[in-house]
């Protein structure tokens, strides 16, 4: 399961990091994810310090010592002015984790198809966002539907999508099955888990692959 851990905004000078305060109960062999969601201010114009990098890695290595965390995820939608940072932070984090700590990184649909930057980053897996498209989804949506892949390899072993969008799901769970490998997929929803949304789910992933899908929920 994939919890969010930490909100970190990267504000002026400084990282203000908004840790989880509610309480989350799972069963005791749950397989915990932990994610840190990074944003930057916009409003207040972050400078991108080394200072900044070093503080942002210290929050992610603090999320992997977590009970039960056995990978961390970081979750930032870097735009091209930030990405020389992002990938300070990933190397960073990298050099201090150990090498049995996995790390993932979720990732914007373009970056895995027209600018697909991502390929050299130094992470375990890297989660193609198949939701929340914007003005951008029509275009993916259709180079999908011409039954085409993701350009990038890393992004073909998982996928995260929206229980609430069908029309995406529709697309993209028979692609899932056609590429004849294990594939992850995370599953999020715009509000909380309730029996009938775990109903949902099971039927939707029943369409995926009978036994070589992992999967991993999340609420937003």
């Amino acid at each position: 399961m994939a919890v969010l851990a930490c909100h970190a905004v990267v504000t002026g000078d400084t990282v203000v990091a908004h840790w989880r305060d509610q309480p989350l109960t799972v069963p005791s062999k749950t397989r915990m994810i932990g994610v840190v969601r990074i944003d930057t201010d916009s409003k207040s114009r972050p400078s991108l310090s080394q200072e900044q990098v070093k503080k942002l890695a210290a929050i992610v290595c603090k999320v992997s010592t977590f009970p039960r965390v056995e990978e961390v995820q970081i979750d930032f939608d870097a735009v091209e002015s930030e990405r020389h940072f992002y990938r300070d932070i990933l190397t960073l984090v990298r050099a201090q984790l150990p090498q049995t700590m996995p790390i993932s990184i979720t990732a914007l649909a373009s970056w895995c198809l027209y600018d697909n930057w991502i390929q050299t980053l130094p992470v375990d897996e890297t989660v193609p966002m198949m939701f929340s498209l914007g003005s951008e989804r029509p275009k993916i949506l259709l180079y999908f539907e011409s039954t085409k892949d993701f350009l990038v390899p890393s992004c073909c072993n998982s996928l995260g999508i929206s229980l609430e969008d069908a029309e995406v799901n529709k697309l993209m769970i028979p692609l899932t099955r056609q590429r004849k490998i294990p594939v992850r997929v995370y599953v999020f929803t715009k509000t909380a888990w309730s029996e009938n949304k775990v109903h949902s789910l099971t039927a939707l992933l029943d369409r995926v692959d009978d036994g070589a899908t992992k999967t991993e929920s999340k609420g937003l």
